[in-house]
This record gives C-alpha cells, structure tokens and sequence, in this order.
C-alpha cells in the first residue's frame, strides 16, 4: 500500500506543470532595475530653412528617469532637464532657451525589461533587452483640440504658450551671420521609442524608432522666416544611453555629469 502510494505522488509531480527557471529569474531580478537613472536621447535630422543651406542636426536631450514596479512590470517616469541641437553648418546656430525646456511636463509610460534569450542574437548569452514606447508628445499646441493636426499659425484654436514667454507655442533661437538673433515659434509632434540592449552592469544602449516627428512654424521674427523647414528624421544617426545615476541626482547634477556618463 505505501509503494503504491509513494508510486501515485511520484506521478502526479510529473504531470504538475512546474514554473520556467527562466520566468522565475525574468521577474526577481526585475526588482534589481528599480532606481533612477539619467538617459542621453539623441534625435538626428536634416532640415532645410528657407534662405539657409540644409543641415544636419543633431539634438541631445538630458533626461531624469525613475524605474518603478508596477504589478508584474516597470513603469518609467521622465522629466527633461536639458535639450541642446548641434548643426553641421556654419551658417546657422540654434540655441534651445531654458524655458524651452522648462515647459517639458514629465511623462510616464511602460518599460519593458527581458532576459536575452537564445533566439536574441550573439548566442543568448546573458544581459536583458529593453523597450519604451514614449507615446506621442505635442509642443507647443493640445491635440485634443486640433484633432492631433498641427497647427498652422499663431491664432488657432489649440495653440499654447508652452514656454510662457508671450508668443505662440515653443520658442527656439537661431543665430545667423547677417540676421543676427532669430526666434522661431514652434509647434512639434514627435512619437519615440526605444529599444535597446544591456551593455554593462546598469548600462542599456540601444538605437530610436521614429514613428512621427513634425514640426510646424507658427510665426518668427524677423517674419520673413516665419515657414516650415523641412525636416526629415535620421534614425540610423539617432540612439540613447540610460544609465544607473544616485537617487538624488537632480537636473543640475545631471547637466554638470553628463560629459563623463555617457562617454
């Protein structure tokens, strides 16, 4: 009677199904990316301003990022703390004011977080994989009253003061040889995500998909240079570095670390 007893416990622990050690590792050690960290997000592009030559853009945005658990996954929270463009001309200067990005509201969004796995390249071996989709994000206007649409001058309905500098929508500077200081009043829809790879201990990299990315002038002064550039993104010049940063970085620690964290 006990062997048989002992015989039917042995068969029902096989036909139990047990949990994958690899599901077991994903969700403890998911615990081990909570915390804050600091992200260089890099936009490339090419636009065409008229009376200027095209040019290559490069726009670098300092972030502040906090990884959350929330139920079974992470939730990521951002705030801008810094947004700089660097041009391939010599012609032409843009300076992003501190308004600028002071008008950035903070954002929260899904993060994934994976083990590699074996059909994930380079043998599997170790490391997680990441993904963010950032959402849609408008500058400048409210979506909700423009149907999603841009706007197409200073005195339509949902154009906002995002900066609150007295002008319409988001205001960026040019410095041009002959014109001096010119100011652009903008309105910006982007839609961003991130994907990417561990690279170090408390280090992911990875490259942006740009699902959306429009700009739209409002107005400018001198008025002359109040129409759309064209702008065409460059994803394969464009990616992101997140990396482990104290608690209690704040945005002017991140400004005045950045040089050393990302390089």
């Amino acid at each position: 009677m006990r062997r048989r007893a002992v015989g039917l416990l042995l068969l029902l622990s096989l036909l139990i199904p047990m949990p994958a050690a690899g599901g077991e590792r994903g969700v403890s050690e998911l615990d081990a990316w909570v915390g804050r960290y600091a992200m260089e997000l890099r936009i490339a592009s090419t636009m065409k301003l008229p009376l200027l030559p095209s040019e290559r853009n490069l726009t670098t945005s300092l972030l502040l990022v906090d990884l959350e658990r929330r139920g079974g996954g992470l939730v990521q929270r951002h705030r801008v703390c810094d947004v700089r463009m660097e041009g391939s001309s010599s012609m032409m200067r843009v300076v992003v004011p501190p308004t600028f990005v002071e008008g950035f509201a903070a954002r929260q969004y899904a993060a994934l977080l994976r083990p590699v796995g074996v059909g994930d390249g380079e043998g599997g071996a170790g490391g997680w994989l990441y993904r963010a989709d950032m959402g849609p994000e408008a500058i400048g206007y409210d979506p909700q009253v423009t149907g999603g649409k841009l706007p197409t001058g200073g005195d339509d309905p949902g154009v906002r003061d995002s900066d609150a500098d007295g002008h319409p929508g988001a205001t960026i500077e040019l410095r041009v040889p002959a014109f001096g200081r010119v100011r652009l009043f903008i309105a910006q829809h982007s839609h961003l995500v991130l994907q990417g790879r561990q690279t170090a201990r408390d280090r992911i990299e990875g490259e942006v998909e740009i699902h959306r990315l429009e700009q739209r002038t409002l107005g400018a002064e001198p008025s002359f240079f109040g129409r759309t550039p064209s702008l065409r993104p460059d994803a394969a010049r464009s990616g992101f570095t997140l990396v482990r940063v104290p608690d209690s970085l704040d945005c002017t620690g991140l400004r005045q670390a950045a040089a050393s964290l990302f390089r």
